[in-house]
């Protein structure tokens, strides 16, 4: 079983309870950490800029604007290596530890743990296909 760091353990207090019950089932099968949870407006418009949202934070709201987040970042961890290399293999890793989340997520779902449906920046319509969209956030994942 793997823990949270404690910045991890910081920004994913931010998010929804049902975000937190995904990421702590998680946790205890691979290792991840939370790059971000709730975002200010000033931080959500510094990502607009930078082309790492397609959501000004004004006009159009980010789920991670909410209070609590209704998004988090995540990314897998493995000391010594990049998830943002931009090798295709550590891409993979995404999907992989994506897939576990979908599974979690169905799973607390079903027993009644969590209240929410889960989709992906890497799949944005949830048909699980994954070249029709335009915009790949590999990272995120929202309860809607």
């Amino acid at each position: 079983m793997y823990n949270f760091s404690e910045t991890s353990k910081k920004r994913l207090k931010t998010c929804h309870k049902d975000i937190q019950a995904i990421c702590n089932e998680l946790i205890k099968y691979y290792d991840f950490s939370v790059i971000e949870g709730h975002r200010t407006l000033k931080q959500q418009q510094e990502h607009y800029i930078n082309k790492r949202s397609k959501l000004d934070g004004i006009v159009k709201k980010s789920k991670h604007q909410s209070n609590p987040s209704m998004a988090i970042d995540i990314m897998p961890y493995k000391k010594g290596t990049n998830a943002f290399s931009g090798l295709v293999q550590d891409a993979h890793r995404f999907y992989y530890m994506m897939g576990l989340v979908k599974h979690i997520s169905l799973k607390l779902k079903e027993e009644g743990k969590i209240s929410h449906n889960v989709r992906f920046g890497l799949d944005w319509d949830s048909d699980d296909i994954y070249t029709d969209q335009s915009f790949h956030d590999l990272p995120h994942i929202e309860i809607y």
